[in-house]
């Protein structure tokens, strides 16, 4: 019995159930004999499951799209504005293009004006900026939203001269259009004037509060992004998230601690953007008793484990020298990027795992995972560690010549403490005389110490010397030099420098090498950089 014209427009596609695939739907309509007698409800069907389908599934829209045809019918103004946003959100401009072709065809443009600002919203995601602003000048009454594809196009991409000439031409704003121009200048590092323009702002939403704490937070700003935090009207997770971050980017964890502690008492869940910067702090703080914590809490809670969680618990197992709980983070990882390759390399390389940390770098060679400067860090402070100074000079040659990684003053000093270690003073001061960026308190540092270790009391006057002129408020290269002279029992030199640390420095405050300090800060860096503005 034929299908009823009314079900097929109506009844195939019920409200509380998704459309079907596009193939099951194709035999649908052919097999009705219905189809081939009611076009326009063909279209009508096709364009709810098109209009449906265009933001959760844009392919299977345009499956959709491309059936249409072979119906046969044809889209129309309806059909398009959703069909180029599928193809926006996939990025796939020839598709977009040919779509433009067709609504001049059917007389859809520059009038229909949800088919034109589409257009412009595809151009401007494909980043075709030229063709994006054609669109817009053709429409001969733009309306806020036909401004504001392109407008937050500029903002993604910091096109300030771009995104201010917009913003001044246009009729009318909304928050959008007030949000971008924060976004733009956040983007561009211009936090002054994007302050000015929040501040201006006639009514703030949530985006509007939250991009200016990232913004803030990203600049190391914390202060200023914790005043504004704390004068937010009515928070959400994603504020939440975006402070904690913020001083976990910026080495604060006692501060994520005591703000974490506020989001539960709030009534918040943490998700696994918050949950990132709290195990980046407690991998600073570098505590065995909190790793349990955090790792029982994440396993609780039942937050996802997707990549960025999972490097950063890594990140925190192998810093606190909990090498099994880190491996099997990392195992969980389909395929691990240079991110918590490095992750792991550096918390191994620093906890007395170093032929381990070797191990998995030659993993990540074989699995064809590029490595970057920071791995470079860990995998040579494993080499240091473990006395493997010939595989250390081969990897500090093959960083240049495999990868094309320019050498930096961690680089340089993580080398000089190698050559230190194994009592080659004579070559690790050679290093530090020619290093291109000039001498440093690193890999001055880590030569002072091996001048201790092998007494070596005439590289070490001169090298504590410089020292003294980059970093004459470190108390802790006054002690070390007058702790060689009286190793040497050279006990008024020791008295001198002694003397001359209390005239310039009364009062020592305890801290840490430069080298641990940048090991430290690398680890961290290698799960906290995918924090950004999407």
């Amino acid at each position: 019995m034929a299908a009823r014209p009314d079900r097929i427009a109506r009844g195939a596609l019920p409200s509380d159930r998704p459309p079907p695939p596009p193939a099951a739907l194709h035999a649908h309509l052919l097999r009705s004999q219905a189809a081939a007698a009611e076009p326009a409800l063909i279209r009508s069907l096709m364009n709810r499951a098109i209009s449906r389908l265009s933001k959760p599934r844009p392919g299977a829209a345009l499956g959709l799209l491309l059936l249409m045809p072979r119906l046969p019918v044809s889209p129309d103004h309806f059909t398009l504005p959703f069909a180029l946003n599928a193809a926006a959100s996939l990025r796939i401009l020839p598709l977009g293009a040919s779509l433009h072709a067709v609504a001049i065809r059917l007389g859809l443009l520059p009038l229909r004006l949800p088919v034109a600002n589409a257009l412009v919203d595809l151009y401007a995601k494909c980043e075709d900026f030229p063709a994006a602003h054609a669109a817009l000048a053709d429409i001969p009454a733009p309306d806020a939203v036909s401004f504001n594809s392109l407008l937050c196009a500029h903002a993604r991409n910091a096109s300030v001269a771009s995104a201010e000439s917009l913003f001044t031409a246009m009729p009318s704003r909304t928050h959008v259009s007030w949000n971008a121009m924060v976004v733009v200048y956040v983007n561009a590092g211009d936090l002054v004037s994007a302050r000015r323009v929040f501040d201006e702002m006639p009514t703030r939403d949530m985006t509007s509060w939250t991009v200016l704490i990232v913004g803030y937070c990203k600049r190391g700003l914390v202060q200023n992004a914790r005043e504004l935090f704390d004068k937010m009207p009515a928070k959400n997770l994603v504020a939440w998230a975006a402070m904690i971050n913020g001083y976990a980017q910026t080495g604060r964890p006692k501060a994520v601690l005591a703000l974490f502690r506020q989001l539960e008492s709030a009534g918040f869940e943490p998700d696994a953007a918050t949950m990132v910067g709290v195990i980046s702090a407690v991998a600073q703080m570098g505590s065995t008793d909190l790793a349990a914590w955090v790792g029982a809490y994440v396993d609780r809670k039942k937050i996802e484990r997707n990549v960025k969680i999972l490097t950063a618990l890594v990140d925190m197992h192998a810093k606190c020298g909990n090498v099994e709980q880190a491996l099997s983070a990392f195992r969980e990882i389909a395929q691990p990027d240079a991110y918590p390759y490095t992750a792991l390399i550096s918390g191994l390389a620093t906890h007395g795992h170093a032929k381990l940390a070797l191990q998995v770098f030659e993993r990540m060679q074989a699995q064809a995972v590029l490595p970057d400067p920071i791995t470079f860090v860990g995998v040579l402070t494993a080499c240091s560690h473990a006395g493997l100074v010939d595989k250390g000079l081969e990897y500090w040659e093959a960083m240049v010549r495999d990868y094309g990684i320019e050498r930096r003053a961690d680089h340089y000093a993580c080398v000089v403490d190698m050559l230190g270690r194994a009592g080659r003073i004579e070559e690790a001061f050679e290093m530090v005389q020619t290093m291109p960026m000039g001498p440093h308190p690193g890999a001055l540092g880590a030569l002072l110490s091996a001048c201790k270790t092998y007494d070596n009391v005439e590289i070490a006057e001169i090298v504590a010397n410089k020292l003294f002129e980059l970093e004459p408020g470190n108390t802790g290269n006054y002690i070390l030099l007058s702790n060689i002279y009286a190793g040497k029992e050279q006990w008024e030199e020791a008295e001198r420098v002694r003397s001359l640390m209390r005239t310039k420095l009364p009062f020592k405050k305890p801290g840490s090498t430069w080298v641990e300090d940048r090991q430290r800060e690398h680890a961290k860096m290698s799960v906290t950089a995918e924090n950004q503005l999407k």
